[in-house]
């Protein structure tokens, strides 16, 4: 299986510095997210452009393509999914979700067995940027990245063929979305 960060954000919130380089406990976020996945999958990838600085973690980096520039993360699952074939998983972490677990994976995992995929939802909602998916799904999210309105991220995955997997702990899917998100992990 392969594991893909999806960092290709515009880290708005982080007056533009890419979020998953910022650092957690010394650090960049998306090596805490990328560590998770390096434990579960045969080869580990950034979702991010080329020349924004993911290149010093020392992973291949999959840009999406430009014709899906302000797509957000669809466009980012997207890129993930071209770089394989068919029947081949491919498991997807957000950059700014460091407190993700390996047990996470194992539970999607079992739950794509017979389905085209799963992600991860909690009594907060669904949270499809954690998931596994199967690359056949790609010209679902294509199709879905087509339209002038973009859909949520869950429902496009459900219309693929995905299942939401209920977790109980929700504190592993908490996500940086502000410097004072990270100010307040950090203690």
């Amino acid at each position: 299986m392969i594991g893909v960060v999806l960092a290709g954000g515009a880290s708005s919130r982080f007056s533009g510095q890419p979020k998953g380089l910022v650092p957690l406990a010394g650090k960049p976020l998306a090596s805490h997210v990328s560590q998770v996945l390096a434990g579960f999958c045969e080869q580990v990838m950034i979702e991010a452009a080329t020349g924004v600085g993911y290149e010093s973690l020392g992973l291949p980096l999959c840009p999406s393509l430009p014709a899906y520039a302000g797509k957000g993360p669809l466009a980012g699952i997207a890129a993930g999914l071209a770089a394989f074939d068919g029947d081949e998983l491919v498991a997807f972490a957000p950059c700014d979700m460091p407190l993700l677990k390996v047990e996470v994976y194992e539970v999607l995992r079992a739950s794509c067995l017979d389905a085209a995929g799963a992600y991860a939802r909690t009594s907060a909602g669904a949270e499809p940027l954690v998931c596994i998916l199967r690359a056949k799904v790609l010209p679902g999210i294509v199709d879905a990245l087509r339209l002038a309105e973009l859909p949520r991220t869950h429902l496009v995955l459900d219309a693929c063929g995905a299942r939401a997997v209920d977790f109980a702990d929700k504190r592993v899917f908490r996500n940086i979305n502000a410097p004072a998100d990270l100010e307040l992990l950090e203690r």
